[in-house]
């Protein structure tokens, strides 16, 4: 699992460099069409959400409503769900906790 988690890391790291890395460093008026194969991006600043947009990442802006400008466009509002089949315990061996590094 290890091993698979560096992989995944690597092969990420050069998506980036290859294609969103590029359309950061020029200012776009429209993005790019969406890479469907990739997973995206969760954040709550506003200029790493229009950034990624901008780049074509798919992008997920967390923000309490309270925080939301009557003015931006909110394609789709929604709550947050876990999936029945998801674990959220903690891996741990003999006892003790031994999670993966968040990427």
């Amino acid at each position: 699992a290890q091993l698979q988690c560096k992989l995944l890391n690597i092969h990420v790291l050069l998506d980036y460099i290859e294609f969103v890395h590029p359309l950061l460093r020029t200012s776009l008026s429209h993005p790019p069409s969406i890479n469907g194969n990739w997973m995206g991006c969760f954040t709550k600043s506003m200029e790493v959400c229009e950034a990624m947009y901008f780049a074509g990442v798919p992008v997920w802006l967390i923000h309490s409503e309270a925080y939301i400008s009557p003015t931006m466009n909110v394609v789709h509002s929604v709550g947050l769900t876990y999936p029945d089949e998801i674990v959220r315990a903690t891996y741990t061996e003999n006892g003790v906790a031994k999670p993966f590094p968040s990427i």
